[in-house]
């Protein structure tokens, strides 16, 4: 970024210095396209558009002469974030008697910075204001809306504002100040509200007392609560209402995504049995709890998976980087377990669609997004936490032909966790207006998911 302001910040081919051009095009795209992030943050999304553009036609000087070309494969999310070319709109939102959203403009240091906080799977809170600001069902007119969607890009705001030990505190206060600033959030209105929490707290320690009759995203449906109040930290297990609320994807992003099918293979000419590679010991794993039936803790779970590294079909150990090896081991697995961390939920799950590594979940408390018409059972297990031998015999004694099966139903069933689907049947914006429309329509078809399948 230096570098870039050195050079008087350009925007446009006709800025550069035509000596840098003439002499390596490719570097120059390069510098451009990875300062994006950058300019977004400090001079907004038109001027990140624009130099998205320039980057563009600077790498068309590029002749192939200097050896190297412009790898555009890291940056493929932007223009789709910039609105270049953005995610399909859901079915949903083509037919009569849609629902209508009327979307907040709260402060603008609440949704931005875009780039950087569309990254992650807090990415989420992002990507779906985005989605529904384009979508055929967002209306202007709070008259005619049946929900009111409130943009507040938490997670990615604590990090870029907030000093570290305060955040629990500020984003109380601005919360509170966001949802007294709500024009429309009134006594007859305020069940139609839309929070988004993407994070394994949710980031409104007093959300109960001002939002608790509204209605809840999450992808953590046992957050950790008030940690001020409470040592150990303690899961929430009655804070997410399913008639209500609605477990929201966890975003993985483009690239990941990319990457992760690339190295992807059939489950036949897989190596390894089963998988992990993560943390497999942090402080938190020992504090966090749930209370029964809910008693084993993340740190029991990864102990019992620590145990198993060194078994002749399975791949047991900490991180691997760089990450495209990683992403090459979790592709030569035909089980890939996921235990509870510091959430219930956490990223490999969703990783898990996008590698073809059949997901074995080891957190008893978590709940998964569309339980009830994603058919979760066909390409997953769920087994309790506090057994891994056993659910690893479970998977020694499964054949072949079943594997097979489960592998192609979760190609089948990735869209529902692809944020940058092209389907406007599959995808989180189609599931979660589904959920929506059940609840209002035909709440008896909401089906609890068991505590474990197999």
């Amino acid at each position: 970024y230096n570098l870039y302001k050195s050079w008087g910040s350009p925007r446009s081919p006709r800025q550069l210095q035509p000596q840098n051009l003439a002499k390596c095009a490719s570097g120059v795209a390069s510098v451009l396209l990875h300062v994006l992030p950058y300019v977004d943050r400090d001079d907004g999304e038109a001027a990140a558009l624009e130099l998205w553009h320039s980057a563009k036609d600077v790498a068309r000087h590029a002749d192939g002469s200097e050896g190297w070309s412009v790898n555009f494969t890291l940056h493929n999310a932007a223009p789709k974030l910039l609105g270049l070319d953005p995610s399909v709109d859901a079915e949903i939102c083509t037919q009569p008697g849609h629902p209508w959203f009327f979307v907040y403009t709260t402060k603008p240091e609440y949704a931005s910075p875009l780039l950087t906080c569309a990254a992650g799977m807090e990415g989420s809170e992002t990507l779906l204001h985005r989605w529904l600001l384009r979508s055929r069902c967002r209306t202007e007119s709070p008259d005619d809306a049946d929900f009111f969607y409130v943009p507040f890009y938490s997670f990615c705001f604590q990090n870029l504002h907030m000093k570290a030990g305060s955040e629990a505190e500020e984003l109380d206060k601005h919360n509170i100040e966001l949802v007294k600033s709500l024009e429309h959030f009134d006594v007859y209105r305020r069940r139609q509200h839309i929070f988004h929490f993407a994070h394994e707290f949710w980031d409104f320690p007093s959300w109960e007392a001002h939002v608790g009759r509204s209605k809840i995203f999450a992808i953590e449906a046992n957050p950790l609560v008030d940690a001020r109040r409470y040592r150990p930290y303690r899961h929430c297990t009655t804070c997410f209402d399913s008639w209500k609320d609605a477990v929201v994807p966890g975003h993985t992003d483009l690239w990941a995504m990319q990457r992760l099918r690339e190295q992807s293979r059939p489950i036949e000419e897989r190596r390894y049995r089963f998988c992990f590679h993560g943390a497999l010991r942090h402080e938190l794993y020992e504090k966090t709890h749930a209370g029964g039936p809910f008693n084993v803790s993340a740190a029991e779970t990864r102990r019992q998976i620590r145990a198993m590294a060194g078994e002749p079909d399975a791949s047991i150990g900490p991180h691997i980087t760089p990450v495209l090896d990683y992403y090459k081991r979790v592709g030569d697995c035909q089980f890939c377990l996921v235990p509870k961390g510091v959430g219930f939920t956490n990223g490999r799950l969703f990783e898990a669609f996008f590698s073809g590594c059949i997901p074995v979940i080891l957190s008893d408390a978590m709940i998964v997004p569309f339980f009830s018409f994603v058919p979760w059972p066909e390409f997953s297990l769920k087994v309790p936490m506090g057994d891994v031998a056993g659910a690893v015999s479970r998977l020694r004694s499964m054949p072949s032909a079943t594997l097979k099966r489960m592998q192609e139903s979760l190609h089948a069933n990735a869209c529902w966790f692809d944020y940058y689907s092209n389907d406007p049947t599959c995808s989180p914006y189609q599931g979660l207006l589904r959920v929506l429309q059940m609840q209002r329509s035909t709440p008896w078809e909401i089906r609890p998911a068991p505590l474990h399948w197999a």
